[in-house]
């Protein structure tokens, strides 16, 4: 179950009965820190991932998905399940060294494409202002989009040369830091 997973993995419960982690009184016991709602998403996205075979395709369920939900938010998690679903999301892979970043479309389709880091960036300024600056928000959408891709494992890859995903890399820290949001190409909007 996610919650078994997300507290370390089958087998471990609570003594009482109820929810893995807390007394009967609703005080937390146990060692280590409290659960995290990212570490429960993490632990719903190695639940879809691992829900496929070598002959299966990994799928979403609707209780993952309500799960999600709750977690992200509705309107986010829908706005991310809409990038995936018209392909938006790009892995991108160096040739020799193997490295590998995203790229995702933003709702204006090819104008705006952002830099993705799944587990720590997004070149977004929702990104910059919801996530880092708010806290409003755990990942942004392209984020969301990403993992969701990822754990689904259904995504579009493009193979690039390892010096040509460097200067991409630099293009999108130098527009950052000037201020541009850090879209790639047209202009900078406000979530994308």
């Amino acid at each position: 179950s996610v919650m078994a997973m997300a507290h370390g993995g089958p087998g471990a419960h609570s003594p009482y009965g109820r929810s893995p982690g807390f007394s009967p009184q609703g005080r937390p016991m146990g060692p280590g820190p409290p659960i995290t709602a990212m570490a429960i998403a993490d632990a719903i996205f190695d639940e879809i991932r691992n829900s496929g075979t070598d002959v299966k395709k990994p799928e979403i369920t609707d209780r993952q998905l309500e799960l999600l939900a709750f977690v992200f938010d509705a309107k986010h998690l829908e706005n991310s399940l809409v990038m995936y679903q018209k392909r938006a999301v790009k892995k991108l892979v160096a040739v020799k060294s193997g490295r590998t970043c995203w790229q995702v479309r933003g709702k204006s389709g090819a104008k705006e494409e952002y830099l993705v880091f799944p587990t720590h960036y997004c070149s977004c300024r929702a990104f910059q202002w919801d996530v880092l600056s708010k806290g409003e928000q755990l990942i942004c959408k392209h984020m969301l989009a990403v993992r969701v891709a990822e754990a689904l494992d259904d995504y579009n890859v493009t193979e690039i040369d390892d010096a040509l995903l460097a200067q991409l890399l630099e293009a999108y820290a130098n527009d950052a830091g000037e201020g541009g949001g850090g879209t790639r190409r047209g202009p900078s909007r406000r979530g994308g």
